[in-house]
């Protein structure tokens, strides 16, 4: 009876964990490797200082015009992977959410983002424009 509830517990086990993993596109183990790359459209030179939960990326000085900033990462398996920047030019300090897995996987595995005054502009595969603008993050 013993072993056979610990079977029952452990089959359990197993379905919530694996299911828990529903967003992850390939599979546990296998994620794609995510590349960010900032451009500066602001026509002015701009900081931009990135990080996550896991890491600090630093402080990159991005020159005005066509000046860009990249970086990669892998997902983490809980499908929690979040990166925010800051970003700073004169008299201006805004930050925004420059990856979030909920609302970039799995279609972002490339984002390119362009840095505007009002905020940043994400490229959009199908139209091949930035057209999907998100204003400043706000404390």
């Amino acid at each position: 009876m013993i072993s056979i509830n610990r079977i029952v517990l452990l089959q359990i086990f197993l379905v919530l964990f694996l299911s828990s993993f529903h967003k992850v596109e390939g599979g546990l183990f296998f994620r794609k490797r995510v590349y960010v790359e900032l451009f500066n459209d602001l026509g002015l030179n701009v900081t931009v200082h990135c990080k996550s939960g896991d890491g600090d990326l630093g402080s990159h000085f991005i020159e005005s015009p066509n000046g860009f900033y990249q970086f990669n990462f892998k997902p983490n398996l809980f499908g929690t992977t979040d990166y925010y920047c800051n970003f700073q030019w004169p008299n201006n300090f805004h930050w925004f959410d420059i990856y979030v897995f909920d609302r970039d996987h799995p279609e972002c595995t490339d984002c390119y983002w362009k840095i505007r005054a009002d905020g940043v502009c994400r490229l959009n595969y199908e139209t091949k424009q930035y057209d999907i603008c998100y204003p400043w993050n706000s404390d």
